[in-house]
């Protein structure tokens, strides 16, 4: 299914994967694994699926794979991520789901969250395995300790469509307008406008303009010396003005003075089998 979707990386024989974020935003994406959240300090609100889970310190939540989320963190937090791959936990996640996606962390969660994060980065013999068996347990002490029902999948026509959708925005971005994105998902204009921005965190037109300004980073890194009325045409913008200002919005900088190597962080794709790294810019991984 063409979506706005991720695919983490987690190298040989690992199946975890943990980053440690002061400030954390990313946009709506969705992946196949599981994604373990936990709050260290300030507050961090994970959105799941159109609903809405507040983390304060020491809280945790569990997004289950396959969900579309994003997460905005005040100034300041700190947040835990883990993501695994669902056959790691098969034996319980694919029977089991936790009554509440939030929790408080009982289980010492941010610190055996630490010790997976450098024994992966630390590396040494045997370390994969060391982190999978120790994603295995905690999961297991998560859903012991904590109230679960039989799993059942969340698959309603709409976010099956909005997953649908930004696979179109990907692949035409330069052409796809507000109405036609609105008749995509069956909605009308307003209901669409609100639901937008609801599950994605941002009105349709700055996430549009992102996946834009994307791709003309993207040029630019392929040409250097392309005209920025180029750049503009094969973007879809009508205007340079406007095109010169969204361009500084989104990455600080004017297009010709943009620096070598910059990386929005963002990668546009249209299937399951490229990378794709929603976290935005302002995020710090520590």
């Amino acid at each position: 299914m063409p979506a706005k979707y991720e695919n983490r990386n987690y190298g040989i024989d690992a199946h975890v994967w943990v980053g440690k974020y002061r400030n954390l935003h990313n946009i709506s994406h969705w992946h196949l694994e599981y994604e373990l959240v936990a709050c260290q300090a300030g507050m961090v609100q994970l959105m799941i699926n159109g609903h809405c889970f507040p983390l304060c310190a020491g809280d945790a939540a569990l997004c289950p794979g396959g969900s579309v989320h994003y997460i905005n963190s005040g100034n300041d937090a700190i947040a835990l991520v883990a993501q695994f791959g669902g056959k790691l936990t098969e034996s319980i996640t694919g029977q089991y789901q936790l009554k509440s996606i939030r929790f408080a962390d009982r289980y010492g969660i941010s610190e055996r969250l630490d010790k997976i994060y450098f024994e992966l980065k630390e590396g040494g013999a045997f370390c994969n395995e060391l982190a999978n068996a120790r994603i295995i347990q905690l999961i297991a002490e998560i859903f012991r300790g904590e109230d679960i029902v039989p799993f059942a999948s969340e698959s309603s026509a709409a976010l099956i469509r909005y997953k649908n959708l930004l696979g179109k925005i990907s692949e035409s971005f330069e052409f796809i307008t507000f109405s036609e994105a609105a008749g995509a998902m069956h909605m009308t204009e307003a209901y669409f406008s609100r639901f937008f921005k609801k599950i994605s965190g941002m009105t349709f037109s700055s996430y549009l303009n992102i996946v834009k300004i994307d791709r003309a980073i993207e040029l630019l890194r392929e040409n250097p010396d392309i005209s920025t009325s180029s750049l503009m045409i094969e973007c879809g913008f009508n205007t340079l003005r406007h095109f010169n200002r969204i361009f500084k919005e989104v990455t600080g900088y004017p297009p010709k003075k943009l620096p070598a190597g910059y990386n929005l962080s963002i990668k546009t794709i249209s299937d399951a089998s490229a990378g794709f790294d929603p976290t935005l810019p302002s995020s710090i991984l520590l």
